[in-house]
């Protein structure tokens, strides 16, 4: 699975290729930013992601907030199939979260070459499908609420993983859902540098983003 910038920059790469025309850009970023609502736990995951998608799905569904959501899908079935192919988990070293170290190191991999602060005014409503999936309209706000703390930086994915020892931080509610000790979040912090800092894996990882419209 692809971490939020990540999911943002192949669909704004999408959507200047060959999903340009197709979609309203606001709305397929959205419905693609969409489906990780299910770590507040208010929806089950089968109902936000789809499997074995292909490229045509995307491209047939023409609400663009449903196509987001299956363009994401179809992200985190690629890049999984990437990471495997390319033994990343491999040159990682092995702990409880070792999968959301590298998507977050993803994400800070990116930062350079994306402007995310581009999109965070596009949460600051509610569109009015995301209410057919019998969420609350507050936990949807949390949710647009939390990613717009993260792409204007507010915390990275480095320090993420030290917001769930701030009890006044008010999106601890996504934070517990990935960390669970001070343990494991020192060790994803230097996960995450390691991955950061290795040049071989940070080529990987831009080769299948910066690329990504070209091979699909």
């Amino acid at each position: 699975m692809a971490a939020p910038i990540a999911h943002i920059f192949l669909a704004v790469q999408m959507l200047s290729g060959p999903f340009k025309g197709l979609y309203n850009e606001r709305e397929f970023i959205i419905g693609t930013s969409f489906p990780d609502i299910r770590y507040l736990k208010v929806v089950e995951r089968t109902e936000t992601h789809f499997v074995n998608v292909k490229l045509e799905d995307i491209i047939q569904e023409k609400n663009s907030f449903k196509a987001g959501m299956i363009f994401h899908s179809f992200v985190d079935e690629q890049r999984e199939a990437y990471v495997v192919a390319n033994n990343l988990y491999d040159k990682i070293p092995k702990f409880r979260f070792t999968s959301q170290a590298l998507k977050f190191a993803e994400d800070e991999i990116l930062k350079p070459h994306f402007d995310i602060a581009k999109y965070v005014s596009y949460f600051d409503n509610i569109l009015d499908i995301e209410m057919n999936y019998n969420i609350s309209e507050k936990h949807i706000r949390d949710w647009h609420n939390f990613l717009q703390g993260y792409f204007n930086a507010r915390y990275t994915g480095k320090d993420l993983i030290l917001k769930y020892f701030d009890l006044n931080e008010p999106n601890a509610w996504y934070i517990k859902r990935l960390i669970f000790s001070w343990f494991f979040a020192r060790k994803m912090q230097h996960v995450m540098n390691d991955i950061i800092n290795d040049v071989q894996m940070k080529n990987l990882i831009l080769d299948f983003y910066l690329n990504f419209s070209a091979k699909n």
